[in-house]
């Protein structure tokens, strides 16, 4: 009879084994696509140096033209920062049609979004 036991705690070792192994495994492949999605890499950011053609605060959008180059529109907001020769924390009252600016920004969607409109060092420097 002990031979009988001995086998069978022998098998339940073994499938009590088995069946901690697929749970450790389920765990890991349920864990690495939630770890992929949570490490999405923040948008690059980009800069372009040119002239304000057109301010709509209702549209929440700057225009901005480089010479020898096509506009671009930016979706400006409440976190968008704006600077001047006189200000360092302006606000966008204080920005001008006509003013040289640098936008520093990220494209999202397709969307060009400015997080600092500035007048640029090579401006201010005499």
């Amino acid at each position: 009879m002990s031979r009988h036991l001995l086998r069978t705690a022998m098998v339940l070792g073994i499938a009590a084994l088995a069946l901690s192994f697929t749970g450790l495994v389920q765990a890991a492949d349920t864990s690495t696509p939630t770890n992929a999605t949570a490490q999405t890499p923040k948008p690059k950011r980009h800069q372009y140096t040119g002239i304000i053609t057109s301010i709509d605060a209702k549209a929440s959008t700057v225009i901005v033209k480089k010479e020898g180059a096509e506009s671009k529109t930016f979706k400006i907001g409440e976190k968008t920062r704006y600077a001047t020769i006189d200000k360092k924390d302006a606000a966008l009252t204080d920005i001008k049609v006509g003013d040289k600016v640098t936008v520093s920004f990220t494209e999202e969607d397709g969307v060009l979004i400015a997080h600092r409109i500035g007048v640029p060092k090579s401006t201010t420097e005499k």
